[in-house]
């Protein structure tokens, strides 16, 4: 069942499509005999429909629109033939033509064709969708949209706010500073971390480990993973630590303003020693 707001957005974009047809026309010009609000909400109502509930409408007006007559052949005297004609009407009285009836339900001629063979080898039964019974698309193979990588760039921002720290050698100026994660962390661990919170989230999706590194480095390029071979003294993996350990907000900004002036002495000191 559709949320009330969902089903408030999609009847007034219905509706306007409605209006923008009639502004428009048809080809043969019937749609200028129609009452305008009628005919979009008639559009409109029908979109909310559910899916079966559409489909049963449909069935319904084909039956009552299509018309036949038996004939046979010159040539095969024998062999009847029956010669089907579909005569679409507004409210069952005006006749209208078939662009102007898809129009009035807001629905592609594959899927008026569709509903026509339906109901002409299964009768009123309901349609059965061909997917039913197959592995859901997601189950199988990764359907990774924006939502999933936004999801998951989410995920590793906070990831990195909570564990990682800020590159001391970056420039401020720059547009992305890079944040490095301790060295002792994996992608592996990462990613079990992730599926722990998509157990507990519904706003997370679960895919493979590959998949996961992949959409890590395409949407957060600036987080990464400190090589052990870290050119940091002992001061900077002591401060680091006081990091860490810190929960306060305050005293933990504090600590990072001590770690990047050790870190801007060492390279100034490095600097000096190169020029000389």
């Amino acid at each position: 069942m559709k949320k009330t707001h969902e089903y408030n957005t999609n009847f007034k974009e219905e509706y306007k499509k409605a209006l923008q047809f009639l502004k428009k026309g048809c080809k043969c010009g019937c749609s200028s005999n129609l009452p305008k609000e009628k005919f979009a909400k008639k559009r409109a109502d029908f979109q909310t429909l559910p899916k079966k509930e559409q489909d049963a409408l449909v069935m319904g007006q084909l039956s009552l629109m299509e018309e036949g007559e038996i004939t046979t052949s010159s040539r095969f005297p024998k062999k009847e033939r029956t010669n089907k004609r579909t005569f679409y009407s507004w409210n069952n009285i005006t006749p209208i033509c078939q662009q102007t009836y898809l129009n009035m339900l807001g629905v592609s001629r594959d899927y008026l064709e569709d509903i026509r063979s339906h109901l002409s080898k299964e009768g009123f039964a309901t349609r059965i969708h061909g997917g039913v019974g197959r592995t859901p698309h997601w189950n199988n193979k990764a359907n990774i949209n924006q939502k999933v990588k936004k999801a998951v760039k989410v995920f590793l921002k906070k990831y990195a706010e909570t564990h990682g720290l800020p590159d001391p050698g970056s420039s401020k100026r720059g547009k992305h500073n890079t944040t490095f994660l301790p060295a002792d962390t994996t992608y592996k661990s990462v990613y079990l971390e992730y599926i722990n919170d998509w157990k507990i989230s519904s706003d997370f999706r679960q895919f493979k480990y590959l998949t996961f590194i992949r959409l890590w480095k395409e949407v957060t390029p600036d987080i990464k993973i400190r090589s052990p071979r870290s050119d940091l003294c002992d001061t900077c993996h002591k401060l680091k630590n006081e990091i860490h350990s810190c929960k306060d907000e305050k005293e933990k900004a504090t600590q990072k303003k001590n770690f990047f002036g050790t870190e801007n002495r060492k390279k100034t000191k490095e600097n000096t020693i190169t020029k000389t």
